[in-house]
């Protein structure tokens, strides 16, 4: 009687493990979201110049940059997505650690550039 009440309550806390939705086992890297990010954020502001584009408005173009920096790091679209959520969704003070050293590159690189 107790082995089977202890071997409901492991079952149980199994299945309420995995329902929790833990940490993605192919999770990218915080420095892995830093590169991708600041490569986004520098495509967004290309299309901003070039042609207007506004933060909120996906175009085609700014979709297919992105389909192709994915393809170019060898990271699938699914597996960006599932990392976003969990960063955002679990690790918030992480998410925005992450964006801190986005904004950190763009500076150093317009830093740079304005040097040159």
């Amino acid at each position: 009687m107790l082995r089977t009440i202890r071997n409901s309550i492991l079952i149980i806390s199994f299945v309420v493990c995995l329902s929790c939705g833990g940490r993605p086992a192919d999770l990218l890297s915080e420095q892995q979201m830093v590169d991708f990010l600041t490569e986004a954020y520098l495509i967004e502001g290309f299309y901003g110049i070039e042609t207007g584009y506004h933060y909120d408005e996906l175009t085609p173009e700014i979709i297919g940059s992105y389909e192709e920096l994915l393809d170019r790091k060898g990271i699938s679209r699914d597996r960006f997505e599932r990392s976003v959520k969990y960063y955002m969704s679990k690790q918030p003070e992480q998410y925005k650690h992450i964006h801190d050293m986005v904004v950190e590159q763009l500076e150093e690189r317009s830093n740079s550039e304005t040097r040159e």
